[in-house]
C-alpha cells in the first residue's frame, strides 16, 4: 500500500510538472547608474587675497611635510623611467601628487613640496595649477626664513646659480605660456 501511494504521488507530481511551465527568473537588480563627475581640466587662477590666514608654527607638522615631500620627489623621479609602462608611470605621478598635497596640508610653508608639486602639474599639462604654485613660491621667497630654500628652487627653475643653464625639464612646455611669463617676473 505504501508503494502504491508513493507511485501515485510521483505520477501526480510528474504530471503536474509536465503541464505547468516554470516562471522565468526575475531580472537582476542593478543599482541606478551614477553619473560620472566631470573633473576640472585645470585650476582656477590664484589670488593672494583668497589665501587662508597664516598658520602658527605650533600647528604645522614640519617633519611630516618634509618626509612626504621627499617621498613625492622620489615617486616623481621614478615616474621618469621610460622602461616602465605608461600606466605605471601615471600611477607614480598620481601618488607623488597625493603625497605632495598632503605635505602642503601638513606644512603650507614647505618650499620643496610647493616646487615639486608645481613641476608635477607642469608635467601633466595642468598649467594653471603649476603657475599658481610658482606664484606661491614667489611669496615664500619673500619670507626671510624660507628665502634661501626658495631661491635654490628658483635657480633650478631658471637654470641660474649652481645650475648654470640646466633648467628644470618639467617646465619646458610651460615656458611659452603667458601665465608662466607673468609669474616669472615676480622672481
Amino acid at each position: 500500500m505504501v508503494n502504491k501511494t508513493i507511485l501515485a504521488c510521483v505520477a501526480c507530481f510528474a504530471t503536474a510538472c509536465a503541464t505547468t511551465t516554470p516562471k522565468p527568473a526575475p531580472p537582476p537588480r542593478r543599482p541606478e547608474p551614477i553619473a560620472a563627475k566631470e573633473l576640472p581640466k585645470d585650476c582656477t587662477p590664484w589670488s593672494p587675497a583668497a589665501l587662508p590666514p597664516a598658520v602658527v608654527h605650533e600647528r604645522r607638522s614640519i617633519e611630516e611635510a618634509q618626509n612626504l615631500a621627499a617621498a613625492g620627489r622620489e615617486l616623481l623621479d621614478a615616474s621618469k623611467d621610460r622602461g616602465k609602462p605608461p600606466a605605471a608611470r601615471q600611477k607614480l605621478v598620481s601618488s607623488a601628487a597625493d603625497r605632495l598635497i598632503t605635505a602642503l596640508l601638513a606644512d603650507p610653508y614647505n618650499v620643496e613640496a610647493t616646487y615639486v608639486l608645481a613641476s608635477t602639474y607642469a608635467r601633466i599639462g595642468r598649467a594653471q595649477c603649476a603657475v599658481n604654485l610658482l606664484a606661491r613660491l614667489a611669496k615664500l621667497q619673500k619670507l626671510p626664513s624660507l628665502a634661501a630654500a626658495a631661491k635654490a628652487k628658483v635657480d633650478l627653475l631658471f637654470g641660474r646659480g649652481d645650475y648654470r643653464g640646466r633648467m628644470d625639464p618639467d617646465f619646458f612646455d610651460l615656458r611659452d605660456d603667458s601665465r608662466f611669463r607673468e609669474v616669472a617676473t615676480q622672481f
